[in-house]
């Protein structure tokens, strides 16, 4: 046994010993036969081929003769690798490198050891390293352990090891990749791929990159809303602010179902197939419908026990209009359309707020419990079934495409509307049409195996079902519509075999005894949760207050050094105000009401817009400066309209 191996697996064990003792087995039967030749060509299990290079060093092939690194010299090619890592790293802003495959190792070894040695002068000389993009860790990824072990087998991995911020991620899922990944930030992540490291395991590599971009597309489109509902979802907070005290929270649920099953109901074409058999299904599960399929369910004659309201938009606040179903919990957020509050039903229930007001208040002991989100309210309707306990979902008209060729379920709000707004020269039909091929459409594979129209929106909510079902294993998720898109994960479980199961009668009476006494209990606590309510808004609109003036000096700061003139003395009174400008900024960042006026604050691209638009000087001092007041003043009048939202 070589000395690098032994060297190797006792820092292994010492770092990471969990890891370890999963994969120590598989460690060990992936050394090859000889493992104690010194020179020539040493097959490996995995498919790779270790040989020297011309300076003795080892290097490889994969399968088929493709070199993993130099074969003159993969120390030094991993050193020039690592360098020019740290270029592109800091030339994006992104400071955390995540190999994706990493052959031997020589590109990460040589970035553990720049990174050591960065550690070792930012605490003698911290000025050193002043304007640097500084590696916050370092992330490796690779899938089979028999790979690693030949890297461990060739390489020292002694600085790798000694870093303080490493993620080891050998055999690991794609999920639990992904989750890495997110906690460091993936807009933070610098991916580094290569075909040479990727190619013995193509598959596993090509789904993580899927995975990565739909995030990725996941966060432009977010940030998008941002910048075009920002304002909606702030004013609807605002508005809506006092039913954080008056409201109970989703937490009252947690585990209450743990011995049913729960049904969502969402509003898909194949939703007529299913209206049928509502009553019936109800009588077996709990019964979560969507804002969108509540309109089907009451003509079915049937009211849901939960219906869930996510989307703080007024169109979706239309879809309760003019119904009630009073024996049905309204589930919605305090950023909800503020006519969703008058819905008539038995009772308005809160989960917490995905927006940055309803945030301040969760964080501060008024959380009424998440439910998570993944663009579409049918994966909030899967979130509140799972905080329940529910041990097996079923998703029915969840459909997430358009089964043969329609766009939602006969009789919904969208389909009456298109009827109401009709005319001779534009019918429905064309509405509907419109509807059906104004996205970026393709076609997919339904349960049953046949072809079924969709399109990037609503492949990115598959997605967010998929990565979810894989996550929570201990529950069982299943389609009640054969027809809709297939998800990875989920399985078709027919109507006809959910029937046949005996009705969960005392099951259900169980459940809402439970829910009875949790409203008892909030009602006893009411007087006291208000009190904390108040005393919260009050902070809240103290912090905002502050920050306010804070912008209104560094308005008044900008202009004070536009309207100064070049001298003896500017270059002093400049600095100056350029210092008080940076204590500011900190100011406003690190205050502790900064999250909370997230929504209020300008986005870059309407900054962007606002610089364009001005006149700014030629002089680069002087087209910062004007810069720097525009977007203090931006932020001065935000907050001044946030606090009378808040009044």
């Amino acid at each position: 046994m070589n000395s690098i191996w032994i060297k190797n697996i006792s820092l292994l064990q010492q770092r990471f010993p969990q890891l370890y003792a999963m994969m120590e087995a598989e460690l060990q039967a992936a050394l090859p036969v000889d493992a104690a030749s010194a020179a020539g060509s040493i097959a490996f299990p995995c498919g790779w081929t270790l040989k020297q290079a011309k300076t003795k060093a080892w290097t490889g092939e994969a399968a088929g003769g493709q070199a993993l690194h130099s074969r003159y010299d993969p120390q030094k090619e991993g050193q020039r690798l690592a360098q020019s890592l740290l270029q592109e790293m800091e030339a994006s802003k992104k400071h955390v490198p995540v190999f994706m495959g990493f052959g031997l190792g020589y590109g990460v070894v040589a970035l553990a050891q720049e990174m050591l040695a960065a550690q070792v002068v930012a605490g003698m000389q911290p000025e050193a390293l002043a304007g640097k993009n500084p590696v916050a860790g370092l992330v490796l990824v690779e899938p089979d352990v028999a790979c690693f072990a030949a890297a461990l087998w060739s390489l020292d991995f002694e600085s790798v090891f000694a870093l303080e911020k490493c993620a080891l991620l050998v055999g690991a899922s794609h999920q639990s990749v992904l989750g890495v990944l997110e906690s460091f930030g993936l807009e933070h992540c610098h991916l580094i791929w290569n075909k040479a490291h990727t190619s013995h395991n193509q598959q596993y590599f090509d789904g993580m990159h899927t995975l990565i971009q739909r995030n990725l597309d996941k966060d432009a489109i977010n940030n998008r809303t941002l910048a075009k509902f920002g304002q909606l979802w702030l004013r609807n907070s605002c508005r809506n602010l006092e039913a954080l005290a008056s409201c109970d929270g989703v937490k009252r649920y947690e585990n209450a179902g743990w011995n049913l099953d729960a049904c969502v109901v969402g509003a898909g074409p194949s939703l007529d197939e299913i209206l049928p058999h509502l009553k019936e299904i109800k009588e077996r599960c709990l019964l979560i419908a969507v804002d969108t399929a509540l309109r089907a369910c009451l003509r079915a004659g049937v009211e849901p026990d939960f219906v869930v309201l996510a989307d703080p938009q007024y169109w979706n606040a239309r879809h309760l209009a003019g119904l009630e179903s009073l024996s049905s919990v309204l589930i919605t957020e305090v950023a909800a359309y503020p006519s969703v509050f008058r819905f008539p039903c038995q009772e308005v229930v809160l989960c917490s707020s995905l927006y940055p007001v309803g945030k301040f208040f969760s964080n501060r002991g008024l959380d009424k419990g998440e439910l998570g989100a993944g663009g579409s309210v049918a994966t909030s309707a899967w979130g509140l079934a799972r905080l329940c306990g529910c041990r097996r979902i079923f998703l029915a008209a969840v459909d997430l495409a358009f089964p043969g060729k329609r766009t939602h379920a006969h009789g919904s709000t969208f389909e009456e509307k298109t009827h109401q707004n009709s005319t001779r020269l534009i019918p429905s039909q064309q509405s509907q049409v419109a509807a059906l091929f104004s996205a970026d459409i393709s076609v997919k594979k339904s349960y049953v195996g046949e072809t079924v129209i969709t399109d990037q929106r609503m492949e990115l909510y598959a997605w967010w079902f998929e990565s979810k079902v894989a996550a929570h294993p201990e529950v069982q998720t299943f389609s009640l519509s054969p027809h809709s898109l297939a998800i990875p994960g989920i399985q078709v479980f027919p109507v006809e075999a959910l029937l046949q199961e005996s009705p969960r009668v005392q099951e259900r009476q169980e459940f809402f005894v439970h829910q009875e006494k949790a409203r008892s209990k909030f009602k006893e606590n009411q007087q006291d949760l208000a009190s904390r309510f108040r005393q919260l808004r009050s902070e809240l609109q103290e912090g905002l207050f502050q920050l306010y003036k804070a912008a209104r000096k560094a308005v008044a700061l900008c202009q004070e050094a536009l309207g100064m003139q070049e001298g003896e003395s500017f270059e002093a009174a400049y600095n100056r105000i350029i210092s008080q400008l940076a204590a500011i900024d900190q100011t406003l960042r690190s205050s502790p009401y900064h999250e909370s006026a997230a929504l209020a604050f300008p986005s870059q691209q309407q900054l962007e817009k606002l610089y364009q638009q001005a006149e700014l000087s030629a002089n680069p001092r002087g087209a910062s400066l004007e810069k720097s007041r525009i977007l203090y003043q931006k932020i001065m009048e935000a907050l001044a309209e946030y606090n009378k939202f808040l009044e």
